[in-house]
Parts: C-alpha cells; sequence; structure tokens
C-alpha cells in the first residue's frame, strides 16, 4: 500500500507494544532487511513503544505487568485479560510532499 502512492515515503511510523515477541532492535533489523533495495530504502522508521497493561479476571484491578508477571498485584489471581501490549501495526506515514 506505501507504494502505490504519489509521494515517496519519507517517515514510517509504528507501534509496537511491550508484550511482543521482538525488540526494536530485532525490528529494525527487519525493517532494514525488508525495504533493502526498494523505494522505501531511504524512510526513516519510527517505532512507539505501547506500555503493557492488564486486568485482573478475579478483583478487576488494572496493572502493568513487570516483567511479563501474571500474577495480580492486589490479590494474586493469575488469570488476567491483556488490555494492551500486544500491538504491532502501522500507525502513519510522512511523504516527501508533506
Amino acid at each position: 500500500q506505501l507504494l502505490k502512492r504519489p509521494g515517496q515515503p519519507v517517515l514510517v511510523k509504528i507501534a509496537v507494544g511491550e508484550l511482543t515477541q521482538l525488540t526494536t532492535e530485532e525490528i529494525r533489523g527487519e525493517w532494514s532487511a525488508l525495504v533493502n533495495n526498494s523505494p522505501l530504502e531511504k524512510a526513516a522508521l519510527t517505532i512507539r513503544l505501547v506500555r503493557a497493561e492488564q486486568q485482573c479476571m478475579a478483583c478487576f484491578h488494572k496493572y502493568h505487568p513487570l516483567d511479563r508477571e501474571i500474577s495480580c498485584p492486589q490479590c494474586g489471581s493469575a488469570g488476567a485479560k491483556i488490555i494492551a501490549g500486544e500491538e504491532f501495526h502501522l500507525e502513519s506515514t510522512q511523504e516527501e510532499n508533506e
């Protein structure tokens, strides 16, 4: 989709959740390999890290999991719903004409 636009992309912004399996360094490495010898080769990549948030299914307390801990810091229950932190999507692009 990015290559079908009339302007040349100079900036690509993505959102990456804190709970994803890839580090920002790995994402940048994959990006470089993906865009090598393409019209996106000179486009800058910006990564916005989305903070993880979970909600306990027993007491409904919302919390930020430390070191991927799944137990609730308030009641100790192990059942939690992930509210944020698994994102991996394109947020925006900026073209040279903008």
